[in-house]
């Protein structure tokens, strides 16, 4: 009999153990129920003293315990409908849980990242008009950021910035880069607006049209490219300029009435000026071709008479200019012209 106590009492010791580790799991009494879980940062490490926090939804009773060294926690909850959420100062958690069935068979493991909470800033770039893309504005401090704006309104956005006092630019390859003149003060939860202007360093695009040697007066000329564009027309002499133009490649086109529309394609370095000159076509104008070339059959029509007039009137010149060399033949014309008259007395008295 002896011999059987140490036994009784190790299977007594076991059953207990089995007895407490049941109530720690599943029910802390009747009518109660754990829920257990672990909390980490953004990083994956176990973040301790965290506020997890169930609120029964029915009566409003609240419930709270903190988060252990290891990143671990226990609540033990009457059965109900629950609210569950995690919080920590300057934190926020990735996740709550809303009308949470508690009790026998429900899910008892709820876990949580904390995020902190950080600033951040925004804002749009422009040249003072038109909103620049592809410009990156820096934010140096404890830490460095930046981002890059974007179409169509020149944008830029940084978030997840450490609150503190920063120093801001914005640059582009073919911009002066331009800085804040005061210290930015990033706040955390909040968005702080900052806008820049950047000022091209100069290119110039110039140049002149003419058509088989003559200037051209009036031809629309368009400069483009994604982010830029501007329009122009050629002077009395034919002369076309474009100042201040953002460095880049663009499309050149070239337009007149009564002329072969003529497309090119140019780049322009930063601070480079930049001379192109063209020579338009004339084209047919509709109706059929003429055989003057470049002219149709009427304008070529009026070319010739055109000629012929100014052919006959150099004729005429010429005959004045060469009796005006001989005024013998006109005392000739005289006494032919008074003779005349006598001679048709003469017969009349006959």
């Amino acid at each position: 009999m002896r011999k059987l106590a140490p036994f009784a009492l190790a299977t007594v010791i076991f059953v207990s153990v089995l007895c407490v580790a049941h109530s720690e799991v599943s029910a802390q009494g009747p009518g109660e129920w754990w829920i257990n879980g672990s909390v980490t940062n953004e990083t994956g490490v176990a973040f301790p003293d965290v506020n997890v926090t169930a609120v029964n939804t029915t009566s409003a009773g609240s419930y709270h315990t903190l988060v252990n060294a290891t990143g671990d926690y226990n609540i033990s909850l009457p059965v109900g409908t629950y609210n569950i959420t995690a919080s920590y100062t300057n934190y926020t958690a990735n996740i709550s849980y809303s009308y949470v069935q508690i009790g026998p068979g429900s899910l008892n493991v709820f876990d949580f990242k904390m995020i902190e909470i950080l600033g951040s800033l925004s804002g749009h770039v422009t040249n003072g008009t038109v909103p620049i893309q592809g410009a990156k504005v820096v934010l140096t401090g404890a830490r460095n950021y930046s981002a890059t704006t974007t179409s169509p309104l020149g944008g830029y956005t940084i978030d997840g910035v450490e609150p503190g006092t920063y120093v801001a630019h914005a640059e582009k390859n073919g911009y002066w880069t331009a800085y804040h003149d005061q210290a930015v003060v990033i706040i955390r939860g909040k968005t702080t607006d900052l806008d820049f202007t950047l000022l091209e360093q100069p290119t110039t695009l110039f140049g002149k049209v003419t058509s088989g040697g003559e200037a051209i007066r009036d031809v629309k000329v368009m400069i483009s490219s994604s982010g830029y564009s501007a329009l122009t027309f050629t002077d009395a002499n034919g002369n076309y300029t474009f100042s201040n133009v953002p460095i880049g490649t663009y499309t050149v086109t070239f337009q007149k009435d009564g002329y072969e529309e003529r497309t090119v394609q140019t780049s322009l370095s930063p601070f480079e000026t930049k001379k192109y000159d063209l020579n338009l076509e004339r084209k047919p104008v509709s109706g059929g071709t003429g055989f003057i070339p470049g002219f149709d059959l009427p304008h070529s029509l009026m070319i010739v008479g055109l000629c012929l007039a100014i052919a006959i009137l150099s004729i005429a010149i010429y005959i004045r200019y060469r009796v005006g060399k001989k005024p013998e033949l006109l005392v000739i014309e005289r006494e032919e012209e008074e003779e005349k008259p006598k001679e048709e007395t003469v017969e009349k008295k006959k």
